[in-house]
């Protein structure tokens, strides 16, 4: 069995050119492509994302559960990856058709309807994503290296092809088809391994339930973040969808990098429940927990004390205006984080993926009431639509909480009381930052003053969190440098 640690440097290291790449890309196309074009281009990736989870059909999270269970017998291998992938594909195909047969209904706009009709690759490559056999078989090593190549070519692409303020749809098209070669690698590569076998009808009765539940799981989500944009583009401008886009994906994007190292753990969490091994997957849980609350509690709050700044650097001062929108993103992480832990490792890996759906439609139900009523007084402050997300996903977090102390799935009272701990700590960011912009006021554009003022608030927070935790001799810090002297050694 792989090193977990190694697996959780390598997915880091994923998430991390997901970062790095998007950060170049991002800078370089903001500054280059119109405004209002890349609004569009917001809105039709939207309208994509709305249908790219029923292509999908809850097969990626019930993969790596099954996969992972069974990783040591071949056959049952070769069977479940059979099955799951004709599932895909004829999934995939239905969703295409209904997608494209619906592009009437999204928008007037020539521009949005081409963009829509060079965004179908993604959703037609979406058969070929099988993502879920690699990291159910822990390969994250092959994940980086595929993903580091095909970054590399998207990359150089849009520097060699986008040049000009009207160049949207090619840079759709390169992005595209990045997204179809990036999952055909995968699936060669997973094809050295399994080969397809027949599989009988009267088995996918057995995949309905599970799946629907998970399809169901997947499109709850939508009720979110998603569902947000979709009523800021009906009531408001193309730039405020990208004003909401922009600060979720810059907060998204760096505590991705944390997250992914928690997400390794999910494939040995279902093997060690496959094992009937509970004390280890207790273990595991608590151990993770841990190491993502120390450090995902000070990125959250330090994105949050420099959302504006971190908006202007990421997309020019032409987005001012979402830096807001960046804070109260950043201010969501540690809601994100818990229910990411309850959900995912606790209530989903445990096979109750129909009452964790239900929770999410009721958080969704909750959000979509609070996006009506925005709707209805014309308000289109994207602002206020992540408000609304957050009030919602505290309600689900209330309820998966219930739910696993009635279920006695697992004690989760030390998993709160570290995320408590570590954001308690991290509130200090905020008059450290206060204090700085105070005494060293600067212009929201980049410039060297601008870049000096964003230094000085990183270095004061960092000393600031390291002193912390040193003066409290804090378990995880401590082991932390236990495991920085021995690499140096």
């Amino acid at each position: 069995m792989k090193d977990i640690r190694a697996n959780a440097f390598a997915n880091m290291l994923v998430k991390l050119l997901n970062i790095v790449f998007p950060l170049i890309t991002t800078a370089y196309l903001s500054r280059v492509l119109s405004k209002p074009l890349y609004g569009e281009f917001n809105i039709a990736n939207t309208y994509l994302n709305l249908f790219v989870p029923f292509a999908t059909f809850g097969v990626y999270n019930y993969g790596i559960r099954e996969i992972s269970k069974v990783k040591d017998n071949k056959d049952k291998i070769n069977h479940m990856f059979s099955a799951l992938f004709y599932v895909s594909v004829g999934c995939t195909l239905i969703t295409t058709l209904l997608f494209l047969g619906c592009i009437p209904l999204y928008t007037a706009s020539p521009n949005v309807r081409m963009l829509i009709y060079i965004l179908t690759i993604q959703l037609v490559s979406q058969m070929f994503y099988i993502e879920w056999m690699n990291e159910a078989f822990e390969d994250y090593s092959f994940i980086f290296y595929k993903t580091f190549i095909f970054r590399i070519i998207m990359l150089v692409s849009i520097f060699m092809f986008v040049k000009k303020s009207d160049d949207i749809m090619i840079y759709a098209l390169i992005l595209s088809l990045s997204h179809l070669g990036n999952y055909l690698a995968s699936f060669i590569w997973i094809k050295r391994s399994v080969k397809f076998v027949k599989v009988k009808l009267s088995f996918y009765k057995r995949l309905y339930r599970p799946l629907i539940g998970l399809f169901l799981l997947a499109n709850a989500n939508m009720l979110y973040t998603l569902l947000d944009r979709t009523f800021i583009a009906r009531v408001g401008i193309p730039e405020d969808v990208s004003n909401y886009t922009n600060g979720q994906n810059i907060v998204m994007l760096i505590v991705g990098v944390v997250g992914g190292a928690v997400s390794v753990s999910v494939p040995r969490l279902g093997y060690y429940l496959g094992k009937r091994d509970h004390e280890a997957y207790r273990e595991l849980i608590y151990k993770g927990s841990r190491w993502f609350s120390l450090a995902i509690a000070p990125i959250g709050m330090g994105l949050a004390v420099l959302g504006t700044q971190a908006t202007v650097l990421m997309y020019s001062d032409k987005y001012v205006a979402g830096g807001i929108v960046t804070t109260i993103f950043a201010i969501r992480t540690i809601s994100w984080a818990i229910e990411i832990l309850l959900g995912t490792q606790v209530i989903l890996i445990n096979g109750f993926e129909n009452k964790l759906t239900k929770f999410y439609f009721v958080g969704g139900a909750m959000n979509f009431m609070l996006n009506s009523l925005l709707y209805a007084n014309g308000m289109a402050n994207p602002a206020y639509y992540v408000v609304t997300t957050i009030l919602s996903e505290y309600v689900v977090i209330f309820l998966e909480y219930s739910f696993i102390r009635n279920a006695k799935l697992l004690d989760v009272k030390p998993i709160f009381a570290t995320f408590a701990k570590y954001a308690s700590i991290s509130l200090g960011f905020v008059p450290i930052s206060l204090a700085i912009k105070y005494l060293y006021p600067v212009e929201m554009s980049v410039s060297g003053p601008f870049l000096l003022s964003i230094v000085m608030i990183i270095i004061a927070c960092v000393i600031y969190y390291v002193a912390v935790l040193w003066m409290t001799k804090d378990e995880m810090f401590i082991q932390a440098q236990s495991v920085i002297k021995e690499k140096l050694a």
